[in-house]
């Protein structure tokens, strides 16, 4: 009985052979054909045609809900003052309108303000004259703030004060 020795390579049909006169798989040195290249870099500039407007899209809702966040918060933090002093505190417009930033005037003449809030650019806030909380934490009426993005039309967000003093956020204009 004769047993014969194949090895792993042999019986899978791989040979040891190797050089320049080797033809098969493509050698690592060869690269891309143009039309590789080509078809990359078409389907590319799909992806990102596609990608870019929803990008678009989710910037500008980041900025209304910062915004909103930052202004709700400065109402808070405005009731909270007023309660905490028992006198009456004021959240203003600055200089340049509410786009430009708002502040939290002191009651105490003789001490800064309480918060300064400069703006961000390209976002624009439509709003009332100023929103006084007095010592109960309550405001007279239900002031508005519509606040809108100018890059993208259309997106917008509404923060109203409650009768309570809480501030409800929600997308689109105000009622």
């Amino acid at each position: 009985m004769v047993i014969d020795h194949i090895s792993a390579s042999e019986d899978l049909g791989m040979t040891s052979e190797s050089g320049p006169g080797v033809t098969g798989a493509r050698s690592a040195e060869q690269g891309f054909t143009l039309i590789e290249l080509m078809i990359s870099v078409l389907l590319l500039a799909v992806l990102l045609g596609i990608g870019i407007p929803s990008f678009r899209s989710l910037v500008a809702d980041q900025r209304l809900r910062a915004v909103s966040t930052d202004l709700r918060l400065a109402l808070n933090m405005t009731r909270s003052e007023a309660v905490k002093r028992n006198r009456s505190v004021v959240l203003a417009p600055g200089a340049d309108g509410w786009d430009g930033g708002w502040t939290i005037a002191n009651p105490d003449p003789n001490d800064p303000d309480i918060l300064n809030y400069a703006q961000r650019e390209g976002v624009t806030i439509a709003g009332p004259a100023s929103v006084a909380f007095n010592s109960f934490g309550r405001t007279n009426g239900t002031p508005e703030f519509e606040i809108g993005v100018n890059a993208v039309s259309g997106a917008t967000m509404c923060l109203q004060m409650q009768l309570d003093g809480r501030a409800v956020a929600s997308k689109g204009n105000c009622p």
